[in-house]
C-alpha cells in the first residue's frame, strides 16, 4: 500500500478547510441530495462528500457507507486532492498503490474509485466528491464531465455554508457587542468626522440627559477650556491614527451642571474622513477621593510634622545641656524618647513621600548629568552612619563617565537608602561594594552589595512592599520604617528605570538600580558629535541639551557670547546651536566672529531664535546651516544638528535598507553605488538593533516584513535615529496616515532606478550624480 504524500500547500489547504467551518457538523439534506443523485446517476453502491483533514478523511455526506470517517493514510481521496481533475482507479486490485489497502482487502471492498476535487474559498483542494464500486469498471469522458458538474454543485454548497456560518457568527458578535455597549457603565458615543453625535448608549443619556445629544456637535458637552482640549485630542487621533487618546476634561450636562470626566478618543478605521468613538467616564467620585486624600496628607503634614519637629528639637536641646546637667537615669529615658521621635518623623516623612510619588504629585526635575558625582555624594552622606556600624564603602567605577537623565535629589535619596540598608545588614568590619557599570546598550547600572545573611526566601515577594521587614527580631535590631524600598522603587520607576536584587556569590545580597543612558555607553564607538549650545535661558538650554543627548550627542552650554568664545578657544566643537538674543552681544556679531577665525570658519551653526528668519532670506545668508524658530520642534532640531555634524565629516552617508528580499537589497546597493554605504536589515528585529547601535542618514523601508509591518518601526524609532529621514519603498501604496509620518513613499513597481537614486541623494543631502570611491 502506498499512502498519499502530503501536498506542498498542506498548511494553506488545512487553513482553507478550517475556514469552511464544516468539519464534524451534522448531516444536511442539501449535501445528501448530491450524493443520492450521484449514486443513482452512476449506479454505484457508495457516493461520498469527503473532506481531508490533517490525519483523517471525514464524510459530510455518505450514501452506502456506515463509517463517518477513516484514516487519511489509507484513503483514496488523499491521492485525489494531489491533482486537479478527476482521479480514476478502474481496478484497485490491479493497482500496486492500492492492491493491499485495507479498504480494498476488507470492507467496503473498494475495486473502483472516481474522485473529483472540491475547493475551499481560497482555491485549495480540501476534499472530493467520490464514487466507489465493489467491481471494476470503466469511466468515460462523459462520466468525468458529469462528475465534475456534481462536484461543482457540492463545492458551491460547501462555500455557501461557510458564508452562512460567518454571517451568523458576525450577527452573534454584533448582538453581543451591542448588549455590551447598551449595558456599559461608561458613556459610549460615536461621532461623524466633523464631530457630531451619531449614536449614544443609555449611559450617555443618563450622564448628559435628554436624547444623548444626537445630531449636536460634541463640543456642546464641553465646558470652558475643555472644548479646545477635546478638539485637540481628536485632531491628534486623526493625524496619527492612534488606538485611543485619553484626557481629563470638564463636561456640561443638558441642565447646565458640570462634572469632571475622563474621555478616551478612538479613530474609527484608518481612512481619511472616518469618524470617532468617545468613551466618557464621570470621575467625580475619584476626584472627591483624591481631594480627601490630599487634604489628609496636608493635615498629617501640618498636624504631625509641626509638633514632632518641636518635640525633637526640644529633646535635642535638653540632651545637649541647654537646661543644665541631666541625671544619668533621666538621660537614658530622654535618649529613648529622642530615638523614637526620630523614628516617628522618618515614618511620617516616608508615608507622605510614597503617597505623593505614587500619585504623581511630586515634581521631578529631570536633567542629563554624569552618574558618578551623584553616587559619590550619596556615599559621602552615609559614610558616618556606616562607620558607626563598623562598615566601610568601596567604590568601583568602570562606568565613570556614564550619563543619565534623572532628578539628582531623588536619585540620591534612592542610593542613600540602599547604602544605609547595606551598612545595617553588613557584619561589623565588613565592606559594601558600590559598582557603576553598563547593564546593556541602553541602561546604566548602580550595584550596591553587602555580605550580610541574605534575604529569606519567604520574604522576597514582599521586599518592595510598604512596611516590608523580614521579621520582628530583624526590625528591632535594625530600626526603620519599612517604607524605604517601596519609596525607592516608586522613584526609580518614575525615572524610567528599574530596581531589583540578586544573591552574591559567597553570600550576601546586591541591590541594583538600572537607568536609561544618555547617548551610547562608553564601550561603544563613541558619541556622534560634541555640540555647543549657546543660549542664555537656562531652561531652554537644558531642554536643547536633553533632546540632543537623548539622540546620543554630547553637549556643553554657553550662556553668553563671551562664554561661547572661551569654550570655542579651549575645545574643538563639531556644531553650534546659537540663540541670537544673547545678553552681552548680538548673535549675528558672534556669528561674524566665528566666520572670521580660521579655527571656526567652517563650524556648522544652527540658529535657534524666538523670531522667524527675515522673509525671502535663508539661513545661509547669515553664515548658518539652518534657522529654527522657537518653540523648538524636536525632529527638526535633531535633523538640523545631524546635518551639521555630517557637513564637517568626510564619511559617506549611511543608509539602512530594511528589506526582506536579499536580491533587491543587493540591487539597491549597486544602484546607490558610491553615493552612500548601505546596511541591509531583512527583519524588523534586525532593523531595531542597527538603529539602536549606530547613526544613519536615511532609512529605506519596505512595509511587508517577515516579523511585522513596517509601520511598527515608524512608531518606535530609537532616540538616536528619531529624526533620521525615512523613505518608504514598498510593493503597495501606503495609507495617508503612514505617509504623513515619513519624508516620502514610493511604490516599487512604479519607481525607476533613476527616480529612486535621485530621491535618496536628495534626502541624504548628496549632490545629484555625486559618488565617492569606496
Amino acid at each position: 500500500m502506498l499512502a498519499a504524500p502530503i501536498p506542498d500547500d498542506e498548511a494553506q489547504r488545512l487553513d482553507d478547510l478550517r475556514r469552511l467551518r464544516v468539519l464534524d457538523t451534522p448531516r444536511e439534506d442539501r449535501f445528501d441530495r448530491i450524493t443520492r443523485t450521484a449514486r443513482r446517476q452512476f449506479g454505484v453502491p457508495i457516493a461520498l462528500v469527503s473532506l481531508i483533514g490533517a490525519d483523517r478523511q471525514w464524510f459530510k455526506s455518505r450514501q452506502g457507507l456506515d463509517e463517518a470517517e477513516t484514516p487519511r493514510n489509507v484513503s483514496f481521496c488523499g491521492h485525489a486532492v494531489l491533482q486537479e481533475g478527476a482521479f480514476i482507479i478502474p481496478d484497485a486490485q490491479a493497482d500496486q498503490r492500492f492492491a493491499d489497502n485495507p479498504l480494498v482487502t476488507g470492507a467496503p471492498h473498494v475495486r473502483f474509485y472516481a474522485g473529483m476535487p472540491l475547493h475551499g474559498g481560497n482555491g485549495h483542494r480540501v476534499g472530493t466528491l467520490c464514487l466507489i464500486d465493489r467491481a471494476p469498471r470503466t469511466f468515460s469522458a462523459d462520466d468525468v464531465a458529469a462528475l465534475a458538474d456534481l462536484a461543482s454543485w457540492a463545492e458551491l454548497e460547501l462555500n455557501l455554508y461557510s458564508v452562512r456560518q460567518a454571517t451568523e457568527v458576525a450577527h452573534d458578535r454584533e448582538e453581543r457587542l451591542q448588549a455590551i455597549v447598551d449595558n456599559a457603565g461608561d458613556a459610549i458615543v460615536s461621532l461623524t468626522p466633523d464631530g457630531r453625535v451619531e449614536t449614544s448608549n443609555p449611559a450617555a443619556r443618563r450622564l448628559f440627559g435628554g436624547d444623548g445629544g444626537i445630531g449636536r456637535h460634541v463640543s456642546a458637552w464641553m465646558a470652558g477650556d475643555s472644548r479646545e482640549d477635546l478638539l485637540a485630542v481628536m485632531r491628534n487621533g486623526a493625524a496619527r491614527s492612534l488606538s485611543g487618546l485619553r484626557q481629563e476634561i470638564t463636561c456640561r450636562r443638558d441642565d447646565g451642571s458640570t462634572f469632571p470626566a475622563e474621555v478616551t478618543v478612538t479613530r474609527m478605521g484608518t481612512a481619511a474622513g472616518s469618524g470617532y468613538t468617545l468613551m466618557l467616564r464621570d470621575i467625580s467620585d475619584r476626584k472627591q477621593v483624591e481631594r480627601m486624600k490630599n487634604e489628609f496628607i496636608s493635615t498629617v503634614s501640618h498636624e504631625l510634622r509641626t509638633p514632632l519637629t518641636s518635640v525633637r528639637g526640644s529633646l535635642g536641646l535638653v540632651l545637649g545641656g541647654a537646661v543644665g546637667e541631666i541625671a544619668p537615669p533621666a538621660k537614658a529615658l530622654l535618649d529613648i524618647a529622642a530615638s523614637n521621635c526620630d523614628r516617628l518623623v522618618r515614618l511620617v516623612n516616608d508615608m507622605l513621600d510614597i503617597e505623593k510619588i505614587e500619585s504623581g504629585n511630586v515634581r521631578f526635575e529631570l536633567v542629563p548629568q554624569p552618574l558618578l558625582p551623584l553616587v559619590k555624594g550619596a556615599i559621602a552622606a552615609t559614610e558616618a552612619f556606616a562607620a558607626s556600624m563598623g562598615v566601610r564603602y568601596a567604590l568601583h567605577e568602570p562606568g565613570s563617565d556614564l550619563r543619565v537623565v534623572v532628578d539628582a535629589d531623588r536619585l540620591t535619596q534612592v542610593v542613600v537608602n540602599l547604602l544605609s540598608n547595606a551598612a545595617k545588614f553588613s557584619p561589623a568590619g565588613g565592606c559594601v561594594d558600590v559598582t557603576l557599570s553598563v547593564a546593556d546598550a541602553r541602561r546604566a547600572r548602580i550595584g550596591i552589595g553587602d555580605r550580610g545573611r541574605g534575604i529569606p526566601a519567604d520574604f522576597r515577594q514582599r521586599l518592595f512592599s510598604r512596611f516590608g521587614q523580614a521579621d520582628a527580631s530583624d526590625a528591632r535590631a535594625r530600626q526603620g520604617t519599612g517604607l524605604g524600598l517601596a519609596i525607592s522603587k516608586a522613584i526609580v520607576e518614575r525615572l524610567g528605570g528599574s530596581i531589583g536584587f540578586e544573591d552574591r556569590a559567597g553570600g550576601g545580597t546586591e541591590f541594583f538600580v538600572e537607568l536609561p543612558l544618555v547617548g551610547e555607553p562608553p564601550r561603544a564607538q563613541g558619541r556622534p558629535g560634541h555640540v555647543l549650545v549657546c543660549e542664555d535661558d537656562l531652561d531652554v538650554a537644558r531642554l536643547v541639551c536633553m533632546l540632543l543627548e537623548r539622540a546620543g550627542m554630547a553637549t556643553d552650554i554657553a550662556r553668553s557670547a563671551a562664554e561661547a568664545r572661551a569654550r570655542l578657544a579651549e575645545h574643538r566643537y563639531r556644531a553650534l546651536t546659537l540663540d541670537l538674543g544673547l545678553p552681552d552681544e548680538d548673535g549675528f556679531s558672534l556669528l561674524r566672529w566665528l566666520r572670521a577665525r580660521p579655527q571656526t570658519a567652517s563650524l556648522p551653526v544652527v540658529v535657534l531664535s524666538a523670531r522667524d528668519a527675515p522673509d525671502g532670506t535663508g539661513a545661509s545668508a547669515f553664515g548658518a546651516l539652518d534657522w529654527l524658530a522657537k518653540p523648538i520642534d524636536e525632529a527638526r532640531l535633531l535633523g538640523a544638528v545631524r546635518l551639521a555634524l555630517r557637513s564637517g565629516e568626510s564619511r559617506r552617508p549611511q543608509v539602512l535598507h530594511v528589506e526582506d528580499d536579499a536580491d533587491l537589497a543587493q540591487v539597491v546597493r549597486v544602484m546607490v553605488g558610491g553615493s552612500a554605504d548601505t546596511v541591509h536589515a531583512p527583519t524588523l528585529a534586525q532593523a531595531r538593533e542597527q538603529l539602536e547601535a549606530r547613526d544613519f542618514d536615511l532609512i529605506l523601508l519596505d512595509m511587508g516584513l517577515p516579523d511585522g509591518h513596517g509601520s511598527q518601526l515608524l512608531a518606535s524609532l530609537p532616540a538616536r535615529n528619531a529624526a533620521t529621514p525615512v523613505l518608504i519603498f514598498s510593493a503597495d501604496e501606503v495609507t495617508a496616515d503612514v505617509a504623513a509620518q515619513v519624508n516620502d513613499a514610493l511604490v516599487k513597481s512604479r519607481t525607476s532606478s533613476a527616480q529612486l537614486v535621485a530621491l535618496l541623494q536628495r534626502l541624504m543631502g548628496v549632490e545629484p550624480g555625486h559618488t565617492e570611491d569606496a
